[in-house]
């Protein structure tokens, strides 16, 4: 076995991708020396944006993904302040219903 990392091509991902989608994982390891971990890796990452998610340049893609989880962060913290207001105002409405 060899000591050192291949770099694979997409076109060979997509042939191992293919391969694995027929065979099943731990064939096409063996076959193309592969890993399972990497084929899972490829898999989602093909999954998620297609065969342009094996391009070199991605950091269109990590800056976007990035932005995306600070604006989702950003939205669960706005809802969470909208909910606890929401629960404040029950809360003294129930409160003025019974003084009254």
């Amino acid at each position: 076995m060899n000591n050192h990392r291949k770099r694979w091509t997409t076109s060979e991902k997509m042939e191992i991708l293919n391969y694995y989608k027929l065979h099943g994982s731990a064939r096409t390891s063996r076959e193309y020396e592969v890993s399972v971990g990497s084929i899972y890796k490829w898999k989602n990452i093909y999954d998620e944006h297609g065969e342009a998610g094996f391009s070199k340049n991605k950091t269109t893609t990590t800056s976007e993904s990035l932005e995306n989880r600070r604006l989702r962060r950003e939205n669960d913290a706005l809802k969470q302040l909208v909910a606890e207001k929401e629960l404040r105002l029950r809360i003294q409405e129930e409160m003025l219903k019974k003084s009254h």
